[in-house]
């Protein structure tokens, strides 16, 4: 029996995958716990809409960090902490705040999957961030002054 799963289901497939399952498993077990339904042709149609809509998203999600990591490579970004006289800042700087200094500085939304580490900033001084998206490959200068 052809099923469309409603959720990931080991040994199955993922959600959204139209697999065939033998009739007493898809009945007994994966119909009543709401973890597939049939494969009706109207079903079908539906899943594969929405299978292309989620294709056609992830393209043009990845074209637009394409577009602002160009924008980004080679700019330098300053941002002014409050730090002891050892240049040790009292509060470490991390990716929400570099992102938002990009967004005031820049004009620029960026998200968390495109930088490469989980960055903590501790201390004054100049830092290289490498930022990626698929093949495209970025590098912002962050300069934390005190």
């Amino acid at each position: 029996m052809k099923v469309i799963l409603e959720q990931f289901v080991r040994g199955v497939g993922a959600k959204g995958d139209i697999v065939e399952v033998s009739d007493g498993y898809a009945q007994n077990a994966l119909i009543p716990r709401k973890l597939a339904r049939p494969a009706t042709r109207k079903a079908v149609n539906e899943a594969q809409q929405k299978k292309a809509h989620k294709e056609q998203s992830v393209k043009q999600k990845t074209l637009q960090d394409q577009k602002t990591l160009t924008m980004l490579n080679g700019k330098t970004l300053t941002i002014k902490a409050k730090a002891n006289e050892q240049g040790v800042l009292y509060q470490s700087l991390g990716l929400r705040e570099v992102i938002r200094a990009v967004h005031e500085s820049l004009q620029l939304s960026t998200s968390n999957d495109l930088y490469q580490d989980a960055y903590a900033f501790k201390e004054i001084g100049d830092y290289q961030l490498t930022l990626q998206s698929g093949d495209a490959q970025a590098t912002l200068h962050l300069s934390i002054e005190g």
